[in-house]
């Protein structure tokens, strides 16, 4: 029996090969400088396309650690935010897939806008991109300032007001097989859509925060394929995590999260490459003792 996350993973790997190839040749070829990285990756992802695999080979040559990755990051979420309202953050390295990729140090930090979030049911254009790929994650809402404040889960807990089901639907800006942890990161985690769907008030109690370790995630295709089956503390012990990593790194910055922000904790799989025609279902089977759902279709 075929895999169907290792037959995904190798579609995914070809098509980004692929459009890659084809990229580079409208591409003009030559040096590249960290002075335009963010120029590079904003015009790219305006423009729905990617960088060259040798932009991207050179641009990895530079790009060897952490800090300068975290320090090029920083410069693209400011070039973005000077034309698209911050919404959002998403982490990155919780799960334990990128988590051990070689030179993460901590989880992965990016920011995300008001224009990536999609209603429920959503129906996603190929061409919004050169390549999309998806995968289930999970969302959570902050309801008070005094979360910037907060150390603990439960402190955490008591600053947000609702937890949502969510597919996020990145989409890479370069080849990234195998994976560089450094160029994810400086690129700010490859945002492009995400789908919000239904909800749960959190209930300020031991119970319900344990329900978000103790819940079910099931990442489901339109042949009633379960791809991911996962328990909830897959992503760090408890994803609510998630908001403890980013406010550690806002923190660093002398930066706060705001009431409505909203903070994605990372995904229960690794992602897969969008087809046309394809759709996705996530379910959270036991939150707060209940079921959540949201779904996709990729036109």
């Amino acid at each position: 029996m075929i895999n169907p996350i290792q037959f995904a993973t190798s579609i995914l790997s070809f098509a980004l090969l692929s459009v890659s190839i084809s990229t580079a040749q409208a591409q003009t070829q030559s040096e590249c400088s960290l002075d335009q990285w963010s120029e590079k990756i904003v015009t790219a992802w305006q423009a729905r396309s990617m960088l060259s695999n040798e932009m991207s080979a050179c641009y990895a040559a530079k790009i060897t650690s952490m800090d300068i990755a975290r320090d090029l990051r920083d410069q693209v979420i400011a070039d973005f935010d000077e034309f698209l309202p911050r919404a959002a953050y998403k982490v990155v390295g919780l799960d334990p897939v990128n988590a051990a990729l070689e030179g993460v140090d901590r989880p992965m930090v990016g920011a995300m806008y008001v224009s990536n979030f999609l209603p429920n049911d959503a129906h996603i254009s190929l061409d919004s991109a050169s390549v999309l790929i998806t995968e289930p994650d999970i969302l959570f809402r902050v309801s008070d300032s005094a979360i910037n404040a907060a150390t603990t889960l439960e402190e955490v807990l008591s600053n947000i007001d609702r937890v949502y089901a969510f597919i996020e639907v990145p989409a890479p800006l370069f080849n990234n097989n195998p994976p560089n942890p450094y160029l994810m990161q400086a690129s700010n985690l490859l945002p492009r859509w995400g789908v919000i769907g239904e909800s749960i008030a959190v209930a300020d109690t031991p119970e319900f925060l344990r329900s978000l370790e103790t819940m079910q995630v099931q990442f489901i295709d339109g042949e009633g394929q379960v791809l991911a089956d996962e328990p909830g503390d897959y992503l760090g012990g408890n994803p609510l995590q998630g908001v403890l990593v980013v406010l550690d790194e806002l923190r660093r910055k002398s930066e706060q999260l705001r009431p409505g922000d909203l903070i994605s904790s990372g995904s229960y799989m690794p992602p897969i490459l969008v087809r046309s025609g394809m759709f996705t279902k996530t379910v959270y089977k036991g939150i707060g003792g209940q079921t959540l759902e949201v779904s996709a279709t990729y036109d």
